[in-house]
């Protein structure tokens, strides 16, 4: 089957990318179209709507000259309803979107209405949008790609350099400055852009380094005793993030706030340590940090679940799955 993948960027470890990746390895024939360009004419408020629109008509064209099966893609703001009409209009291809934000707020209702199948990780969003009428919903949780998300052993200096009793690794946005203030009496190190342009003082002590990707990602979660996971107050209503599987792959003791959809996917207090509260934050991390064995075996624990459930290739099954029995 011939499927064509439309992410935000053509770079490897980008999702997307790695969807286009584990299809071929499926047997299918994929091409990769990426709508964002790093390109001083997207970029420029003047003429990003004009290279947009040109990026759009040479994604149209492919679709047109190609002829795939199905099309994919991965969020997809720019990607117009219109575009979809045509094609489809013109060939007999399925649309697919899989949504790895809240579409609640990052994505217009008629955009998710115009694709065939729209799969979010959101469980919120889809009983809200199902309320509306929508019947072209699916839910999908977000996925771990064992390649990139595994256990490292750190050397000696790399131990010096990226280890720490507790770690979170992320930019600073404002929830999160709020958060970590929270924790500023305990040897927490940040991991990301922002944190050393932080007004407070105490947060700008807690910084470990800049963001980290691939290889010194993994050197953080390994070197970590527990590591942090607190999900957008915005994005993650009931659902679960990215960093959920990340951790639980590269054997890391999660600490994560509690959501809706978590014990559906990892066991709390064998997995991941959930929380509640700032309380429960504090209690556990108190805990885990005397029992450091304790917290080793929950990052085990939550690594077995991961690559027994929560990998790409489960997730492209399903999706392959999901295909075959709403569209044949």
């Amino acid at each position: 089957m011939r499927w064509l993948i439309v992410p935000p960027f053509d770079r490897p470890g980008h999702m997307g990318v790695d969807f286009a990746a584990e299809l071929r390895a499926h047997g299918h024939d994929v091409r990769v179209v990426a709508y964002r360009r790093t390109n001083v004419l997207y970029k420029n408020r003047g003429t990003k709507a004009a290279y947009q629109l040109f990026i759009l008509r040479r994604l149209e064209r492919v679709c047109l000259a190609w002829r795939p099966a199905v099309v994919l893609v991965v969020k997809g703001g720019p990607i117009t309803p219109g575009l979809i009409r045509r094609v489809k209009a013109r060939l007999d291809t399925r649309f697919l979107n899989v949504f790895p934000d809240n579409p609640l707020w990052m994505i217009p209702f008629e955009c998710m209405e115009a694709y065939d199948l729209f799969l979010t990780k959101e469980r919120y969003a889809l009983r809200s949008l199902q309320q509306a009428g929508l019947r072209n919903l699916y839910y999908l949780p977000m996925y771990c790609v064992p390649d990139f998300h595994h256990p490292v052993t750190l050397t000696p200096e790399e131990r010096r350099r990226y280890g720490a009793p507790i770690s979170f690794v992320g930019n600073r946005y404002p929830y999160r400055e709020r958060f970590v203030r929270e924790l500023s009496d305990y040897p927490l190190r940040l991991w990301g852009s922002g944190w050393p342009e932080a007004d407070d003082p105490v947060i700008r002590r807690m910084v470990g380094g800049p963001p980290v990707w691939g290889r010194e990602k993994l050197l953080v979660y390994s070197g970590s005793t527990l590591s942090l996971n607190h999900h957008h107050p915005m994005n993650d209503i009931v659902g679960v993030n990215t960093r959920t599987f990340e951790l639980a792959a590269a054997g890391a003791c999660q600490v994560v706030d509690l959501k809706e959809d978590l014990s559906t996917l990892f066991k709390p207090g064998e997995e991941v340590v959930a929380y509640r509260d700032l309380a429960e934050l504090r209690r556990h991390v108190d805990y885990f940090l005397a029992h450091p064995d304790e917290a080793r075996a929950i990052g085990e624990n939550a690594r077995r679940r991961a690559l027994a459930e929560h990998t790409l290739r489960h997730r492209v099954e399903e999706i392959i799955a999901v295909v075959e029995e709403r569209f044949g």
